[in-house]
């Protein structure tokens, strides 16, 4: 019997506590339509796989809730008035922001496709992110667009009974000695750091540069009253973006975390010395695993010295010492301490989880590179392919917010890099207009040539 675990919890303690979805999405753009039969072997296709789960709640208190495969495949919507060209961004965001999926009661995934005005169309998937993480979003795609129906491990959940009783009993008991041996874990890291700290020795730091200060932020909720998520669709080559980063010593990763940085930055100026904190998904994805999310995340500050067209290296080297501490087993207290929150009332993890100011300025994930099958349904390229994802459900009249500055996705498919950007800061990004044209700056200082959507 399968449960929730590690990073899952996140996104489920965001649709208990504030009702927010988190959801991710996949765009294609073709030239020419798809036909309806083609999208239901997609539809099918990912409905059989892993995709299409389903969350029951545990019957004891402290157990973990249970998965399994939803015993429904949702429609593909078809919409049949087309939109302009110009108009596919906002359709896909719309679509984005919109999309009534229900990790308990309802569709966990929903592929649509409208017409455009050009006789092309647009396919958007769209998941949540309690149910797959962007690899998983990736693969499953790719999988259900070459025709091949990867089957969920998973069985319908039973539901109520004696069997699920005493599972969900067990589990409790497992949960409150994980709970412990988190707390145990927690104290050796402190100590551990502190025994570091006074013989000036030992351990990667748990954020790479972190001698350098984090510029003063006023709380998030005034600089984004109205809880508005305006998008970037950018587009490159991938071997000109490569490149790119060769001529400045770093890699396609460091650019990357370098080009969003500097956007930011350069609509929310910093003092000299403030450094950025940038938060780094990785994939801990092995073979075979079915995991819903299987990342973990690292942190790197970025210098106010780094600026377009110079020298990578010493980002390069920050992040490569924050890959290396998490391979050794360094983690975030938070992640020794899940278990001991999922024990405490839900308003007192709230407290805890919205204090102190641990949120990244920017978030920078790289879903991975493709090839060209990923981008190609019913033997119609797509001109473009784009990842994202955004939080449904925040409320501007709470105080809470999803995101903080720039949250960014790369994704490569064939020679084609495409970066998907968010900008939760209103003070700093007014519109779609401001950020496309921060984005196009911060790629010119770096020599790439590239497309906006």
């Amino acid at each position: 019997m399968r449960r929730l675990h590690g990073q899952d919890f996140t996104y489920w303690f965001m649709h208990r506590a504030f009702g927010w979805s988190v959801v991710l999405q996949l765009v294609w753009t073709f030239p020419r339509a798809i036909p309806l039969d083609d999208l239901n072997a997609v539809n099918a296709a990912l409905g059989a796989g892993p995709l299409n789960r389903r969350v029951t709640r545990a019957s004891v208190v402290t157990a973990r809730p249970r998965w399994g495969h939803a015993p429904a495949v949702p429609d593909v919507i078809c919409d049949t008035h087309p939109v302009a060209t110009a108009s596919v961004e906002a359709w896909a965001a719309e679509e984005l922001d919109t999309v009534p999926l229900d990790p308990e009661h309802g569709a966990t995934y929903r592929l649509r496709a409208v017409p455009t005005e050009d006789g092309g169309c647009v396919v958007s998937l769209t998941a949540l992110h309690l149910v797959t993480d962007g690899k998983g979003l990736v693969t499953a795609a790719a999988e259900a667009l070459a025709g091949r129906a990867t089957p969920d491990t998973l069985g319908v959940d039973p539901g109520r009974s004696a069997r699920t009783l005493v599972a969900d009993a067990a589990d409790a008991v497992h949960t409150i000695v994980s709970a412990g041996t988190g707390m145990l874990a927690a104290a050796g890291t402190l100590t551990h750091r502190a025994i570091a700290g006074r013989s000036g020795a030992g351990g990667s730091p748990p954020v790479a540069g972190s001698e350098g200060r984090r510029r003063p932020r006023t709380p998030i909720r005034d600089r984004s009253p109205r809880a508005h998520t305006t998008w970037a669709i950018v587009s490159v080559s991938a071997s000109e973006f490569a490149a790119a980063a060769d001529r400045h010593g770093g890699t396609v990763n460091s650019l990357f975390i370098a080009v969003i940085a500097g956007a930011l930055r350069s609509a929310s100026p910093t003092a000299p010395g403030d450094h950025l904190k940038v938060g780094v998904p990785v994939d801990q994805r092995g073979a075979d695993d079915d995991r819903a999310n299987a990342t973990a995340g690292v942190s790197v500050l970025v210098p106010d010295s780094l600026r377009a067209g110079t020298d990578l290296g010493p980002l390069r080297q920050d992040c490569k010492r924050a890959y290396s501490a998490l391979t050794a087993g360094e983690r975030a207290m938070i992640v020794h301490l899940q278990p001991a929150l999922r024990l405490l009332p839900l308003s007192l993890v709230v407290a805890a989880v919205t204090s102190g100011d641990g949120m990244p300025d920017v978030m920078t994930s790289n879903i991975g590179s493709y090839p060209d099958d990923v981008a190609t349904l019913a033997g119609v390229r797509a001109t473009g392919m784009a990842f994202r994802g955004d939080a449904i459900g925040v409320d501007p009249g709470e105080p809470h917010r999803f995101g903080d500055g720039l949250q960014a996705w790369l994704l490569q498919t064939g020679d084609t890099v495409t970066v998907s950007v968010a900008a939760f800061d209103e003070t700093a990004f007014a519109d779609g207009d401001a950020l496309r044209s921060g984005l196009a700056a911060e790629l010119d200082g770096w020599g790439v040539v590239h497309r906006i959507w």
